[in-house]
């Protein structure tokens, strides 16, 4: 029987990493239910499946790498950098998201966070910050 924490790490590994979009089903739940602000996840495995894939074709080379997962049960939270580059500019981006996921019977079924998007936006020159 997998850890929470290992259901994580190769989700991230095996769907967001690798990009192996028809696995979705081996780590996320049928009931999977997300809370980002300004990401719409949809629900379920559809939901993931369609926002993975949209993920690495906006951002080719999509690739997350855990900085830091705290294990508490059947709750992780997951301090991550993400690295790609932007499809519509060449640019390279990298910025961080913290998810706080929930694990039951070796399926994430509920997932909520906040991604860096400010640092994002610098990056692809969507904004600018003001001088000091």
């Amino acid at each position: 029987m997998l850890t929470a924490a290992e259901v994580v790490r190769e989700a991230c590994d095996v769907i967001w990493s690798k990009g192996q979009v028809d696995r979705v089903a081996d780590f996320y739940s049928e009931d999977f239910k997300a809370d980002y602000p300004m990401t719409d996840w949809g629900e379920g495995l559809d939901g993931v499946a369609r926002l993975a894939a949209s993920v690495r074709e906006d951002i080719p080379g999509y690739t997350e790498h855990i900085d830091e997962l705290i294990e508490a049960g059947d709750e992780v939270v997951v301090r991550l950098t993400i690295t790609g580059t932007n499809r519509r500019t060449g640019t390279q981006v990298s910025f961080r998201d913290v998810t706080m996921l929930t694990v039951r019977d070796e399926r994430i079924c509920f997932q909520r966070g906040l991604t860096d998007y400010l640092s994002l936006y610098i990056q692809l020159g969507v904004i600018e910050m003001p001088a000091a």
